[in-house]
């Protein structure tokens, strides 16, 4: 067992105990920028990385699980999408397809295909058991008994995400060891299923206490936390802990091309977006040319994660190719306050914030 950093928050001790780790610090790297070597260095600072595998097949995942595992022998996380009955819109497809030929012409990109293949929620799941991952993530709500009591039974604890304090709830019935608080101003998706999207646009001032107050497990922070005064507010409210995404965008094992850090540098508070556009669900990105273009030209949105597979290509093309004008970048609203440090001077400084 690690040596626990002292706390006098008895939940952020629980925290620490249930998911073996020894700050009270989740890093969780955004799509479009997130890797193992982000995942890993967080999990070496002290705190649990998480690796998102939830676009992911199985072979995606063993081998970047593997990725991790070589990189760290400390406790990481696997981030999971609950499985959805989601339907493809062949229609829609077709027409956005022919919308975007033009530019992936331009990218040198192949024709998109039209059918889209989504990984297998059943398969990812035995994976993750298979490959015996320390612990999971939930985003987009909770699991279903039966899957709860196999990670329970393979000593798996589970977290989860969530924008409101219903699916918060909702969460802690289901058996989670913790619970993010997500606010409005986080990068990513908005983890709501109880309510709808509207209701969980709640900030962080009113979801931090609230979640804090109710429940029964730990409540760890979310909200483009960056600063010493967020991690001082969070402590106020009575969370256990922080999620850090937006501290980690630049860091130096970031895969992020220098071109992109430059221009995160001039970004303000309002520069990203919140919008369906890109996954097919309401999620907060950088806002860029490919974003309006789907906006202005109203071009077909598929359901969640459709938009996301059918974009992807394009998506992976822009970082290849420096093009952070199609990217789908996943920051927050306060991601204008970056820095480019490596990962471990990032969580001590705010292990420091937090332990004061």
């Amino acid at each position: 067992m690690p040596e626990f950093v002292y706390t006098e928050n008895k939940k952020s001790q629980i925290f620490l105990n249930d998911f073996g780790i020894e700050i009270p610090i989740i890093g969780l790297p955004g799509f479009g920028w997130g890797t193992p070597e982000l995942t890993a260095a967080v999990s070496n600072a002290g705190g649990l990385g998480v690796l998102n595998v939830g676009f992911m097949n199985e072979d995606e995942i063993e081998k970047s699980v593997a990725a991790v595992r070589k990189l760290t022998d400390r406790p990481f996380a696997a981030m999971l999408f609950p499985p959805k009955k989601t339907l493809l819109d062949s229609r829609k497809l077709k027409l956005l397809n022919m919308a975007l030929s033009p530019l992936r012409e331009d990218l040198g990109l192949e024709t998109s295909a039209e059918t889209l293949q989504l990984p297998d929620f059943d398969r990812q799941f035995k994976k993750i058991i298979d490959l015996r991952v320390p612990a999971v993530g939930l985003r987009l709500g909770g699991l279903r008994e039966p899957y709860m009591e196999e990670l329970e039974r393979c000593c798996m604890p589970v977290f989860g995400l969530a924008s409101n304090l219903r699916d918060a709830k909702v969460l802690v019935s289901s058996g989670v060891k913790a619970v993010v608080a997500v606010s409005w101003a986080e990068g990513g998706l908005l983890s709501y299923e109880e309510v709808p999207a509207y209701g969980a646009e709640v900030d962080s001032l009113a979801l931090w206490p609230e979640c804090a107050r109710a429940l029964k497990v730990p409540v760890i922070a979310a909200g483009s936390v960056m600063t010493e005064a967020h991690a001082e507010a969070a402590k106020l409210f009575g969370c256990a802990g922080l999620m850090l995404t937006d501290a980690l965008l630049c860091a130096d094992e970031s895969p992020l091309p220098e071109a992109w850090r430059t221009k995160l540098r001039y970004t303000t508070d309002a520069s990203t977006e919140m919008s369906s556009v890109y996954l097919g669900r309401p999620s907060r990105f950088l806002a860029n040319g490919l974003s309006r273009t789907i906006q202005e030209n109203e071009l077909p949105v598929l359901d969640f994660p459709f938009q996301y597979f059918a974009l992807r290509d394009i998506f992976d093309s822009a970082l290849k190719q420096n093009r952070i004008d199609l990217a789908y970048l996943e920051i927050g609203q306060n991601a204008f306050r970056v820095q480019s440090l490596p990962v471990q001077s990032i969580v001590e400084a705010f292990t420091d914030y937090w332990t004061r």
